[in-house]
């Protein structure tokens, strides 16, 4: 299996390659598709040497059609045969497949311990072999840690031994330690090996509840749903078609219809004779048409149906709001259907959405929403009976305002998170609030509106005064804004607080950049070089920039602290010798130092690296060695791509040799 890439620069194509995988990944589950293509699951015999295996899938009642992910191997009810959980990421999320085969062969279970001093109590690592009579080769089992894809199976190992078999010896080898041999030990049995001690100890019996399989009873599709979002979830303000808002002052049903929708109809015409009933409980019934024509039309059919109720236009921008909101509530990007409703509280919070007809006596009973628990909302919304194991989660405006950035809606997200932040209702720990403030800051800012951004984001960093992701945001608004001193104070109290984070420094050389301070930008690349030693890279980079900046002595230094730390890290080898031979100022130079450096270099790469030749010549020609390096350089021209930059470099130091002058590098000072 490829591994995943560890640059955390994100400057690097492979990471680019990854993340964009995944993000297509990702999209096809929110768009309800699958990983495998809907296959079924498959479970293939061996069917011995030289014979191809067989599927025995249907066969042996494996082929479910759940989008599997992992298996787990465990003797579940201890009756010496292996038993399978599998998980799925699709329901049912666990299935225990018991193995019910007879069978005539022998087996052993053992659980290894281990003394906690040279050996991991969970005995991780550990190898066993079961050593059988008439065999030479024995059984061998390992205990990993971690088995499968995201799975873990259980640490009891177990070897399957044939029929009439007798074990002579099992040998464990333990990790970090010396081997254990144990004898007398005998078939069918489940025991307890412990490091250091010689006797073994059989598995305590248990009475197990009994498990009786039963069918998976799977729901007939539909797009019909009820659905309750978490507690506190903002609805969006809506706009119509003619420019104006949806008001809503109390509990409201907000429903999305068209005329060429015959359930749209029926629904219509059901809520029409049972209008008394909104009325009577304070419900008030808001209709959006999403048709494309004048709505005189729409209501004109109204009106021919006895609807007592008159309808507003929908415009692109408020679909494309109602099905951002749906499309965050239930986590899929399938479009919004109509008829689909809204119940929003009069204090605007998303109460229910019901996709498809929804009757009159539904929508008043969900309308208790606004004052019920969470843990009542949560069991509510859930489609099955079930023990919920943690407290419902807050809700957070954010999964909608990423949907409309999704849609490339900014404009939208902004609006949306500046609505839901000064909702009463809006609940939830301070690291939520700070995200929300964090996100809303983040958009305004990429809009070019750091003026905007900066108290939504120093709201946050109140909130969380270390936290990196605000530190940024906030040097880059400042600096966008002209206050340079203030984005600098913010950088330092971020690296004071985060030392090795790279994308600091990244921040703070390119806003010392665009302040036009190059000292603070070298100041920057030496605090991260300093910071991060084991990093040669970043102390290269500080070395080039120290050359451009007239610091030769300097960078000499910080090459040879590079060479100190990572010996193999040959660039900083071979700009140091061209330093020491090329130079303009003689007091840099260095040239006996310079050949020894350039010369081991082409050593260790046996003459077949250009840059390392090309800093031979540069060394010779300071040493007024000219045919030498001539010679050297001649046969670099020959090897040189044409009208490449190497090239030009050789045909230049060429000219130099060939009149008997050194090469000087006349960018550095």
């Amino acid at each position: 299996m490829s591994q995943s890439p560890t640059d955390t620069q994100g400057d690097n194509l492979g990471l680019q390659s990854y993340r964009q995988g995944w993000k297509a990944l990702n999209r096809l589950l929110h768009e309800n598709k699958s990983f495998s293509g809907r296959e079924t699951n498959n479970a293939f015999l061996n069917c011995g040497k030289n014979t191809p295996f067989a599927d025995v899938s249907s066969t042996i009642g494996w082929d479910f059609a759940d989008d599997a992910r992992a298996i787990g191997l465990i003797d579940y009810d201890h009756d010496g045969d292996l038993d399978i959980f599998v998980t799925n990421r699709t329901a049912p999320r666990v299935r225990l497949l018991k193995n019910n085969l007879k069978s005539e062969s022998n087996f052993l279970s053992l659980h290894l311990t281990g003394s906690a001093k040279s050996t991991p109590r969970d005995a991780i690592g550990a190898r066993v072999e079961v050593h059988l009579k008439g065999q030479l080769v024995p059984h061998l089992r390992t205990i990993h840690a971690g088995q499968s894809f995201l799975a873990q199976s259980s640490r009891w190992l177990h070897f399957g031994l044939g029929k009439d078999a007798i074990i002579e010896k099992v040998v464990v080898h333990w990790p970090g330690s010396k081997s254990q041999t144990f004898t007398g030990i005998k078939t069918e049995q489940q025991l307890h090996l412990i490091q250091g001690v010689t006797t073994v100890t059989h598995r305590k019996t248990r009475r197990d509840s009994v498990l009786m399989p039963a069918p998976q009873p799977i729901p007939k599709k539909t797009s019909v749903a009820r659905i309750i979002p978490p507690a506190g979830h903002t609805f969006p303000t809506i706009p119509t078609a003619d420019g104006q808002f949806l008001s809503i002052s109390e509990t409201t049903l907000i429903s999305l219809w068209s005329r060429a929708c015959p359930h749209c109809q029926q629904e219509l015409q059901t809520w029409a004779t049972q209008a008394a009933k909104l009325k009577t409980s304070n419900v008030t019934l808001a209709l959006l048409c999403a048709d494309q024509e004048h709505h005189d039309q729409a209501n004109a059919y109204l009106k021919s149906i006895n609807s007592p109720f008159a309808t507003r236009m929908a415009g692109p921008e408020a679909v494309e709001l109602l099905d951002a909101l749906h499309a965050s509530i239930i986590d899929l990007w399938i479009p919004i259907p109509v008829p689909t409703s809204f119940l929003v509280s009069k204090e605007g919070q998303l109460l229910a959405i019901y996709r498809g007809p929804a009757s009159i006596e539904q929508i008043i009973n969900d309308t208790k929403f606004a004052t019920t628990t969470s843990e009542k909302r949560r069991s509510a919304g859930s489609p099955f009976a079930g023990r919920w194991t943690s407290k419902p989660l807050p809700s957070t405006p954010q999964r909608t305002a990423q949907q409309l950035l999704q849609r490339a809606k900014p404009e939208l997200a902004i609006d949306y998170l500046r609505s839901a932040l000064t909702k009463p209702f809006l609940k939830g720990e301070k690291f939520t609030q700070s995200d929300n403030l964090l996100l809303l800051g983040q958009i305004l800012g990429q809009q070019g509106r750091p003026t905007e951004a900066m108290p939504h984001l120093e709201a946050a960093s109140k909130l969380f005064p270390k936290d990196i992701r605000v530190l940024r945001l906030l040097a880059t608004a400042n600096a966008e804004t002209g206050n340079f001193s203030k984005s600098f104070t913010i950088l330092n109290d971020a690296i004071s607080y985060h030392p090795q984070n790279l994308d600091i420094y990244d921040d703070a050389i390119g806003i010392a950049l665009k302040a036009k301070d190059p000292a603070q930008a070298l100041y920057y690349q030496k605090k991260s070089a300093d910071n991060n030693p084991g990093n040669p890279i970043l102390r290269y980079r500080l070395v080039l920039s120290q050359l451009e900046r007239g610091q030769p002595v300097d960078a000499i230094a910080n090459c040879k602290t590079i060479l100190g730390t990572s010996p193999k890290f040959l660039e900083a080898a071979n700009l140091l010798s061209r330093i020491l031979s090329t130079h303009p100022k003689e007091k840099v130079r260095s040239p006996q130092e310079s050949l020894a450096l350039a010369t081991r270099l082409c050593l260790i790469s046996k003459n077949r690296n250009a840059n390392h030749l090309l800093s031979l010549a540069y060394a010779q020609a300071n040493l007024s060695k000219f045919e030498e390096a001539t010679k050297n350089l001649k046969l670099l021209i020959n090897v040189a791509p044409p009208d490449s930059k190497f090239r030009k470099e050789v045909e230049a130091a060429l000219v130099k040799t060939k009149a008997n002058q050194p090469i000087r590098n006349v960018i550095w000072r």
